[in-house]
């Protein structure tokens, strides 16, 4: 998406910089509310469907209704950031059908003249998302795997060119229009690498204890599997046809 900005190797980084403030300020307000009027923690692991959220906000407005009221207000929330996460995944699947990393690349690179949208691609990562929900139905260990796969894959695609950049003593980002003092950068990218390893290893703790074939987290399993299947097609077709994303004006 970084394309679509005006001035991106300034505007983005900045704009990724200012999030985590920002979002931890006003993250804030919803955090302390919760954890001052908390129920007691007993009685939320047993709450009906093991929805805590819900149970927690029922309990605390002493009504059903004030509890539904301030789902809603989650969910205009969650409505708002699943439209946003749609968009940033059609972006990336329509960028690398562009530069036909992807099967099917000219269908997905196809992009509406009357919208200006990929309309395929748009139309693909809605489709996948509506399936990965359906999964719950049939099986919650399954869903967790891949909800839990959705984070650890994220955390990777950060980790390796946080990694590659400090392997090669950050040469290329030296050079840059927008970065950190030497020594801050070289800090904060060790910090995000301990972090990001952390994280993988964290979603994939097993849910409850002891552990059996229903509460054990396969998310490891989904993500080696995801990644076999992509280094599989990079070695097949991609390596000769994927040259990269085409050098633009801004980045």
């Amino acid at each position: 998406m970084a394309e679509e900005v005006h001035d991106p190797t300034i505007k983005v980084p900045r704009a990724i910089a200012l999030s985590v403030p920002v979002l931890w300020f006003f993250g804030l307000f919803f955090v302390i509310p919760i954890c001052a009027t908390l129920p007691p923690l007993a009685d939320i692991t047993e709450a009906p469907g093991a929805q805590a959220l819900p149970y927690i906000f029922g309990t605390v407005m002493g009504t059903p209704g004030g509890g539904l009221g301030l789902m809603f207000l989650v969910l205009a929330v969650t409505m708002f950031c699943s439209i946003s996460i749609t968009v940033a995944a059609s972006r990336t699947t329509w960028a690398f059908a562009r530069d036909d990393a992807i099967p099917l690349s000219r269908v997905w690179s196809k992009v509406s003249p009357g919208l200006g949208v990929p309309v395929f691609a748009l139309a693909l990562v809605t489709v996948v998302q509506m399936l990965l929900g359906l999964i719950n139905l049939g099986s919650s260990s399954a869903f967790t795997a891949f909800v839990s796969v959705g984070v650890q894959a994220l955390q990777v695609s950060y980790g390796i060119p946080i990694a590659l950049s400090l392997l090669h003593k950050r040469t290329q980002v030296s050079h840059a229009r927008w970065k950190l003092h030497p020594i801050l950068g070289t800090v904060a990218n060790v910090v995000a690498l301990c972090w990001i390893s952390f994280e993988v290893v964290l979603f994939s703790m097993p849910t409850a204890l002891p552990v059996d074939k229903t509460t054990m987290n396969y998310a490891s399993v989904v993500l080696v599997g995801f990644m076999a299947i992509a280094a599989a097609w990079y070695f097949i077709y991609a390596r000769k046809a994927y040259k990269g994303p085409p050098a633009t004006d801004g980045l």
